[in-house]
């Protein structure tokens, strides 16, 4: 999953995270149509008062990596996430939930070759969250986040062959509190709501990195 959606109304925000802390209540981000990985995006994070907003770099950069360099990491799979030294201390204790409303995926058009791009939300387009990791380079400077991916389940089969994990509400502070062991977070990854989603095409315009997005990067074609 390479890009995401965050046009939702601010007041949504707060609502779906019960914000409490004044810096957080005071924003009033405005709409994104076309996000994509290495650009700064929100993530929500444990506080001892309850939720708060981060901001960093899409593609998650290691506390011990020396250098930025060429990561691929705005996805990490599930399956290997507490293992693999990329990620492995992100998810002992730095979970977090990214918000969004909807996301892009592409096949290939059989008549001209070129990519069709999808978009994919729940019902009625309610906002959700990604469930997430986050890390801290002290010696970049750099805040970062990543999106958990899992094998996909229908609709999406259709279309992919990965999926985001997309967290019920329910399970939010849990998953993001880091007192939660890793064996709990694993089996939270199974409280999803990926069977709800829905998906239909968009226009090609889409495709473009360059093109910040508008309202009717989501209409329907």
């Amino acid at each position: 999953m390479r890009r995401y959606t965050l046009y939702l109304p601010w007041s949504e925000i707060h609502r779906l995270y019960k914000l409490t802390l004044t810096a957080d209540k005071a924003r009033n981000t405005q709409p994104r149509y076309n996000i994509f990985p290495t650009q700064d995006v929100l993530f929500v994070t444990h506080s001892d008062d309850g939720m708060k907003l981060q901001e960093g770099r899409w593609g998650l950069l290691p506390f011990w990596a020396k250098k930025l360099g060429n990561f691929s990491t705005f996805n990490a799979k599930s399956e290997e996430t507490d293992k693999k030294p990329m990620f492995r201390e992100a998810f002992k204790s730095r979970r977090c939930l990214i918000p969004s409303d909807g996301f892009y995926e592409w096949t290939k058009n059989a008549d001209d070759g070129r990519r069709d791009p999808w978009y994919i939300h729940l019902p009625e387009h309610s906002p959700f969250s990604f469930a997430g990791l986050w890390a801290t380079n002290e010696g970049l400077g750099i805040t970062s986040c990543t999106i958990l991916t899992a094998a996909l389940v229908e609709p999406i089969s259709a279309i992919h062959n990965r999926m985001p994990i997309i967290l019920k509400p329910d399970v939010y502070e849990q998953w993001i509190d880091p007192t939660t062991s890793v064996t709990d977070a694993k089996e939270l990854l199974k409280q999803h709501l990926d069977g709800d989603l829905q998906m239909y095409r968009v226009d090609r315009q889409i495709n473009s990195n360059r093109w910040p997005g508008d309202e009717t990067a989501i209409e329907p074609v």
